[in-house]
């Protein structure tokens, strides 16, 4: 029996691979780049849970998730999937090869019953517990610890109780916001004041679920879940659902050998214009938790406390490992002024490095958003943005715009754009030939994010299912399309009497194959024709300004010089308050060459206890003419070692808050040599 399942066990395991290697080659046709941080914190042996955050993408997600893990670190994830998702086919069949694990969720499963309901004297200063029916049959239909919601997909509460067929309590009320409503918030005021339609979803009793995740964590395998409870599109992570927490702490305290223990590990996913097709994304490794059996025991005892300690620090977790931000607002312009202190040139600066630099200034913003020279830098890098975007500008272009010999600026733009045409020129049978499957594609997922908003109370525009459904539109459709082209493709060569004596299937296969090499090619000449494409109109804004505006200009030009020092400024002047790092950093980093620099260069040590809320701080590094903001926690893919040659974690703790004076003193060498800018500041150091 053993024999059999162990034989039984390496069928699954390869069927998974072949599945990983199939999603593989979508994501990176999706996707330019994918890269991976901190992958050493993915423990080699024994039980873990992958807790990733935030869901943005339904498809996408899980695949880069499953797929860094298995590349990088051997490790296969089982992932915790909704059932409602799981009984799909296009989905749910490329869940079931991967091991995935069903989790039936009471949302759902709802049904519209008979009937109107309102909340009794529903209002601000109320408890709004109280749900009072017409012509229902609560006690009929209803059951306690289950849902009940709004027509429309406006939201739910969970049931306390069912006091007669015409009232409900309720455990929590509904989701409303009185102050600044918004046109959501408005209809569930109307609907709970007024009366509405309603639903009911049974409640869910998921034990046969935790059992599989038990045994599968006895065995000693990895399991993924997303914890947030569900998609959306929002820049701050939605509320921890409680399972995570339950699993670990329940598999070990199942468990009946005494060293039993759990990791979990914190994953963020970082994406660059998630939605759209060849852009970035980046999934850092967090340090993992262990519980362990005396944890467990503490769960016996007071299991609410211990989970929710744990939900605590599983959050505060996750945050370090992901760019979150109260608004969509003042991410752009903290991403803007990302833009500023990096280097002109974007190549220059690696993606992680990207995503470590917004995390660090949304971390100095948030600390210090009050005071008034920095509320004054965010809205002059606001308005400088909305300038870029209503001049149809990029910031990297900014500095590329001349003034200097026209005849110069003539020639490089000629040149370039004879390169863009001819790669144009290359890529256009690819384009030709595959864009029926982008116009669809567009299409469906646009419906599809319509859909999912309407039904979401969470979702902002809905572009959390966009690139997914991007992806299973052209998986299903691609094929069919590859199909018609090698079948006329055959007809005429057989027609043309080329291939007359090679068998049909054959040369329908070479045609297939042909197909899709063609596709491919267009697709990588055609990123470098738009490449050399978007270089091209700072160039022609140069030609064909006249005085004014190449006056204009230079006025652009110099107010992102001085935005760039004010940024800097910001960094100089708090970031040595905020972590003790810093200016070590800064100096160990300043010279080294910038071709140099790679993951491992700008990697360090996790911090060390769980009770810490923030990673390791400001570290600068020469990716740009000045210090950026540090990394903190690790990072190189084929990082096999938590042994970087880095500072010990108890030397990178948090420092106290200084006085005003010692702020004062830290900052002011600084901020005079800013004065007389950015080189001024590195000869004077």
């Amino acid at each position: 029996m053993k024999i059999l399942d162990m034989c039984a066990h390496m069928v699954l395991m390869m069927i998974y691979d072949a599945m990983l290697w199939f999603f593989d080659a979508v994501i990176h046709t999706f996707f330019r780049e994918v890269r991976s941080r901190g992958t050493f914190n993915i423990p080699q042996k024994g039980p873990v849970i992958f807790v990733c955050a935030p869901h943005h993408n339904l498809f996408i997600d899980p695949v880069v998730l499953m797929m860094t893990s298995r590349k990088e670190s051997g490790r296969r994830i089982s992932l915790l999937t909704a059932a409602k998702t799981f009984r799909t086919w296009h989905i749910g069949t490329a869940a079931r090869l991967c091991s995935a694990i069903p989790v039936e969720r009471a949302q759902d499963l709802v049904k519209p019953f008979e009937g109107t309901i309102r909340v009794e004297n529903f209002g601000r200063g109320n408890d709004n517990l109280v749900v009072i029916g017409e012509g229902t049959h609560f006690t009929e239909n209803a059951e306690p610890k289950g849902l009940i919601g709004l027509s429309g997909y406006l939201g739910n509460a969970k049931i306390k109780s069912i006091e007669s067929d015409t009232k409900i309590v309720l455990q929590k009320p509904f989701q409303v916001k009185f102050d600044n409503p918004s046109e959501k918030d408005k209809r569930v005021i109307d609907a709970l004041t007024n009366g509405s339609k309603y639903v009911l979803a049974p409640h869910i009793d998921n034990q046969q679920t935790f059992q599989s995740v038990f045994d599968h964590l006895h065995k000693g395998r990895a399991l993924g879940i997303f914890p947030e409870g569900g998609l959306h599109d929002r820049t701050t992570l939605l509320p921890l659902k409680p399972g995570v927490a339950l699993m670990a702490l329940g598999a070990v305290a199942q468990s009946e050998d005494p060293h039993m223990q759990v990791s979990i590990v914190p994953v963020g996913l970082n994406y660059f214009h998630a939605d759209k097709f060849r852009s970035s994304v980046v999934i850092e490794y967090g340090k993992p938790m262990v519980v362990t059996k005396k944890e467990s025991a503490e769960y016996e005892k007071n299991p609410r406390d211990v989970v929710n300690n744990y939900l605590e620090t599983i959050t505060l977790r996750l945050q370090e490992v992901t760019v979150t931000c109260k608004d969509i607002d003042t991410l752009l312009t903290i991403q803007a002024a990302r833009r500023l202190y990096a280097p002109t040139d974007r190549d220059s600066t690696p993606l992680p490095m990207k995503v470590e630099m917004n995390r660090r200034l949304i971390m100095g913003y948030e600390k210090y958003a009050d005071r008034p020279d920095v509320q004054e830098l965010k809205e002059s890098v606001a308005k400088y943005n909305k300038k870029l975007m209503l001049l149809g500008l990029r910031d990297h272009q900014v500095e590329t715009l001349t003034k200097l010999n026209r005849v110069s600026v003539l020639g490089t733009f000629l040149v370039r754009l004879v390169k863009c045409t001819i790669a144009l020129c290359l890529s256009l049978p690819g384009i030709f030939m595959f864009s029926p499957v982008f116009i669809v594609a567009k299409q469906i997922s646009r419906k599809k994010a319509r859909e999912a908003l309407a039904s979401s109370v969470v979702k902002i525009k809905g572009t959390d299912v966009v690139a997914s459904w991007k992806i299973l539109v052209a998986l299903g459709f691609a094929p069919m399309l590859y199909i018609f082209w090698a079948v006329i493709a055959t007809h005429y060569l057989y027609r043309a009497g080329w291939v007359a004596r090679t068998p049909v299937w054959v040369v329908f296969l070479l045609c297939y194959l042909f197909n899709i090499l063609i596709t491919y090619s267009s697709l990588r000449t055609g990123e470098i024709g738009y490449d050399y494409f978007t270089s091209l109109q700072p160039l022609a804004y140069s030609l064909l300004s006249k005085h004014n505006d190449m006056h204009q200009i230079e006025q652009l030009k110099e107010n992102r010089r001085q935005l760039s020092v004010q940024v800097t400024d910001f960094c100089e002047r708090y970031g040595p308050l905020m972590f003790d790092d810093y200016t070590k950093f800064y100096r160990k980093y300043r010279s080294a060459d910038t071709d140099s620099i790679d993951d491992t260069a700008i990697s360090q040590k996790s911090t060390g206890s769980l009770q810490e809320t923030r990673p390791s701080p400001f570290k600068v590094s020469s990716l740009a003419d000045v210090p950026i903001f540090s990394h903190g926690s690790d990072d190189h893919a084929s990082s096999d070692s938590e042994d970087s040659g880095m500072e010990s974690s108890d030397e990178l703790n948090l420092k106290k808050e200084p006085t005003a004076n010692d702020a004062v003193e830290q900052s002011n060498t600084r901020i005079r040599l800013r004065k007389g800018g950015v080189k001024a500041f590195h000869e004077a150091d």
